[in-house]
């Protein structure tokens, strides 16, 4: 989705890597992208609609309820709530829209992992039991983008908050694992893939990239094979502490063995891995750095919460009755 995040359409809210993403935080800019890919390939048929409540004049439909309960039912929210979701929805993308707050379809990734994280699962699981339930690709998309949207509007509104060193080392205190983080230096290697190649392009991209997985061991040899390859591009070497990365990710990289390459993946430019060039235990700046973001992220979630409230609290809604 590129534009924003629509209102009135039936069925809108109702409906509707390792990547470039990568220089942002998290994991979700890997996997998850490629599972997004997957989950916009199917769309349900036509069905019989009435209109079951109405959101500031905005009418949802029965159609839209019974997504929305299917996407809950998979999230392993539970389907009960799937009005009051909507409801949500719906009131978070009018806000984000009167800022022009516009998420793409190639940036949910980490919204996703998100999801996958808050149900214990991974997002090949998520999104395995995404596709099963036959959730409609524009509602899935709608409800990610205005999640990860309204959180950014939520953040922005924060920017100028600050965390005491008191509040720091307080929480450092309470969860003693974030003592025990790690640092990873990482290197982006991509094989880019015209657009115009198609399947048989990323087809031939995956196959290079296999044979320069078995070439790429190290970090001060490994780039200078972009001699060798016409559309090999690595990136300049980026550090990230395993907080920043998400638990899955941290696993994977874990399991890579120094200087090698990790499992490829496709992104919007091509077949992409990252080169784990050093693994190391975090510094003291980095472990302050994740406490502070961990406090941050509480404090936003907070303000969202109230600003939702705030905007359900004046909004005009109506349940039809059944």
């Amino acid at each position: 989705m590129t534009g924003m995040f629509s209102m009135s359409n039936r069925n809108s809210l109702g409906q509707n890597s390792l990547g470039a993403q990568f220089a942002l935080r998290s994991r979700g800019r890997t996997l998850a992208v490629v599972a997004l890919c997957s989950l916009m390939s199917f769309a349900p048929g036509a069905r019989a609609q009435s209109i079951v409540a109405t959101i500031n004049g905005d009418p949802v439909t029965n159609t839209d309820v019974a997504e929305r309960a299917k996407l809950l039912s998979a999230l392993g929210q539970g389907s009960s709530s799937a009005l009051d979701s909507l409801i949500q929805s719906r009131l978070e993308a009018g806000e984000i829209n009167k800022y022009n707050i516009k998420i793409s379809g190639s940036e949910l990734g980490p919204t996703l992992t998100y999801y996958a994280e808050k149900a214990h699962v991974t997002t090949e699981v998520l999104t395995a039991r995404l596709q099963k339930s036959g959730v409609d690709k524009k509602h899935l998309e709608n409800f990610l983008s205005i999640h990860q949207g309204f959180n950014m509007y939520a953040r922005a509104r924060n920017r100028a908050v600050d965390v005491s060193e008191a509040d720091v080392k307080a929480e450092i205190a309470r969860d003693p694992k974030l003592k025990s983080q790690q640092s990873f230096t990482l290197r982006q290697v991509l094989i880019t893939v015209p657009a115009s190649s198609g399947v048989a392009g990323l087809q031939a991209a995956a196959k290079e990239m296999q044979g320069l997985s078995a070439r790429f061991t190290d970090c001060v040899n490994g780039p200078k094979l972009t001699s060798e390859f016409q559309n090999l591009v690595v990136r300049e070497p980026v550090t990230r502490s395993s907080s920043q990365l998400g638990e899955q990710f941290v696993a994977l990289l874990n399991k890579t063995p120094i200087g090698h390459l990790t499992p490829p993946s496709r992104d919007s430019n091509g077949i992409v891995s990252l080169a784990v060039c050093e693994r190391a235990a975090a510094k003291d700046d980095a472990v302050k750095d994740s406490a502070r973001e961990r406090i941050l992220a509480r404090m936003i979630e907070r303000d969202a919460e109230k600003l939702y409230q705030e905007l359900r609290a004046s909004a005009v809604i109506v349940k039809n009755k059944s």
